[in-house]
């Protein structure tokens, strides 16, 4: 007999530990049909990716030992229909260059984090809320 099928899964990258915790409670609420998963770094984020599909990773820029570009390049090699979201409060016009190159779907500055729900919607087609 086959196992059941898992829940899509939206994986969280973030070495701060309450930027994971905030987004996986948002992302948990917003998302309920899907599992959300966290990891502190991109070695354990590709750990996740070996073992299931990942529908979404929303990931920060500035983190060691791979930074979000390095983990999206990762990722899409190994998931090229993977959606990407990346993060940073490091926001720069060549940053945002570089991260199209590596197809991020959408790159957020963390000042402009309060557009990420509506982000997440479009992305993964879940209908427009007008209250939140």
């Amino acid at each position: 007999m086959d196992p059941p099928p898992q829940p899509p899964a939206i994986l969280i990258v973030d070495d701060d530990p309450d930027i994971l915790a905030l987004l996986r409670f948002l992302l948990h609420n917003l998302a309920p049909t899907y599992d959300v998963l966290t990891a502190a770094d991109g070695p354990r984020a590709l750990a996740y990716l070996a073992g299931r599909p990942i529908t979404l990773l929303i990931t920060d820029y500035m983190m060691t030992p791979m930074n979000g570009l390095q983990l999206t390049a990762a990722v899409k090699a190994a998931s090229p229909t993977t959606h990407v979201i990346m993060i940073t409060a490091y926001s720069s016009a060549l940053l945002e260059q570089r991260a199209r190159a590596e197809r991020v779907d959408t790159f957020l500055a963390k000042e402009a984090m309060f557009d990420l729900k509506d982000v997440v919607r479009r992305v993964l087609g879940l209908p427009v809320q007008t209250e939140d």
